[in-house]
């Protein structure tokens, strides 16, 4: 097994490059001692890129908390201190990260687990030590009653939530065909669209048009398929470069001149939207933390309140805090767990996650609170894209409101 990968930061200006650098010479001049926090960052492997840029959103909170002093944690001001494993995108190595982190590093929280599969591997842990853990995983299964495991992400099955609302209260679709990975994920979402059309009762009717890896290359099958059945919009399960291909191909065949393509978090999600440009014209995306790319059309402003957009301002004054939606999710996670250090007055685990569960913490996403089960209520809109100018550009935004924390079908939360 390769060696553990170990980086501890304080502030960016000190931040660590290395391997197991010490930096007690860049504290501050609080005279408080340090709060150990933890992160599990993909800094090597398939998710490196987003590893990364958690490392500089951390780093950039850092900067920001212990420029201003530190943290007053029951009334001793106190500075942050991250230490960082590398988990080489591989759930062997997110689960020796935690090990060592709540046993032998000792930290009060975990910043950051990637990769659903990640949190899955670590939960155990974390939850056995009671170390609050902030995972940037889709998937559900990790909220249950009573879990350390916390999400401001939206989980696969919230994803679909206000494409399912635009559906029900539009009068010009009726039947959405969808198309859906195979896995959990895709069960997820098959089993919301029967629960809400049948079970729930809501206006409208759906259609499973198929399952697919997510390392489908060639949808003109999919695309063929709903273009050839009795739908007035598909909805498309799954993320990133996935989905990247699934409207670069559905734009080439013209299905979005045809029907909407609705999608869920990952339609607003790529590494660059400039990548897919023109592709977006007539394709719904739920946007949360992409918002703020946007923050400067009016109509996102009015999505996001004026406290987060003011919150937002003070991260762009952050010197070199990374400009990328990815990053201010990271961010408001640890916005999160400032909210629970100075709320509670103390680092232990159970007194951080009883400020955490039920309290509605402002961050630059906006207002969120997260319920028992580690699942937020947080902003989103369902933003409508046109590509005819050959960029991804607003069109208008179709949807927007607090998305329920839905973590099991059928939901435990008023809807």
């Amino acid at each position: 097994m390769p060696e553990y990968k170990r980086r501890s930061f304080l502030a960016k200006s000190c931040a660590a490059t290395g391997i197991a650098v010490g930096l007690a010479g860049c504290m501050g001049d609080s005279g408080g001692s340090q709060v150990q926090l933890g992160a599990i960052n993909p800094l090597s492997g398939s998710a490196a890129f987003f590893g990364e840029l958690a490392t500089e959103a951390q780093s950039a909170w850092v900067e920001n908390v212990n420029g201003n002093g530190g943290l007053e944690i029951g009334g001793e001001t106190r500075e942050i201190n991250i230490v960082e494993y590398d988990d080489e995108s591989s759930n062997d190595q997110a689960r020796s990260a935690a090990q060592r982190l709540t046993t032998s590093d000792n930290v009060s929280m975990i910043l950051s687990s990637w990769r659903s599969n990640g949190a899955i591997a670590i939960n155990e842990i974390i939850n056995n030590n009671q170390i609050p853990t902030f995972t940037h995983g889709f998937t559900p299964q990790v909220n249950t009653d009573g879990t350390y495991m916390m999400r401001l992400t939206v989980s696969t099955v919230m994803d679909a939530y206000p494409a399912l609302q635009f559906v029900s209260d539009s009068d010009d679709i009726e039947k959405i065909g969808v198309i859906a990975e195979e896995g959990d994920w895709g069960d997820d979402t098959l089993d919301l669209m029967e629960w809400w059309f049948n079970e729930a009762d809501n206006a409208g009717d759906y259609e499973n048009l198929g399952r697919f890896s997510f390392s489908q290359q060639d949808f003109s099958s999919y695309i063929t398929k709903a273009r050839n059945s009795d739908i007035d919009a598909l909805y498309v399960q799954t993320w990133a470069s996935a989905m990247q291909r699934f409207i670069e191909q559905q734009d080439s065949a013209g299905l979005n001149d045809d029907m909407p393509i609705l999608t869920g978090l990952g339609g607003a999600d790529y590494n660059s939207l400039g990548e897919v440009g023109g592709s977006m014209s007539n394709v719904y995306a739920l946007g949360v933390y992409t918002r703020l790319s946007y923050a400067d059309d009016d109509q996102i402003a009015e999505t996001i309140s004026d406290e987060a957009l003011s919150q937002f301002e003070d991260y762009q004054s952050i010197e070199n805090a990374p400009d990328h939606p990815t990053a201010y999710n990271v961010y408001a996670d640890a916005q999160a767990a400032e909210y629970a250090l100075t709320e509670a007055g103390s680092t232990n685990g159970e007194d951080l996650r009883e400020a955490l569960v039920g309290n509605e913490i402002t961050t630059i996403l906006g207002n969120a609170t997260i319920n028992d089960r580690g699942q937020p209520s947080i902003p989103g809109a369902l933003i409508k894209f046109d590509g005819s100018s050959g960029d991804a550009e607003i069109d208008t935004v179709a949807w927007d409101g607090q998305l329920p924390p839905i973590t099991s079908i059928p939901p435990e939360t008023d809807l």
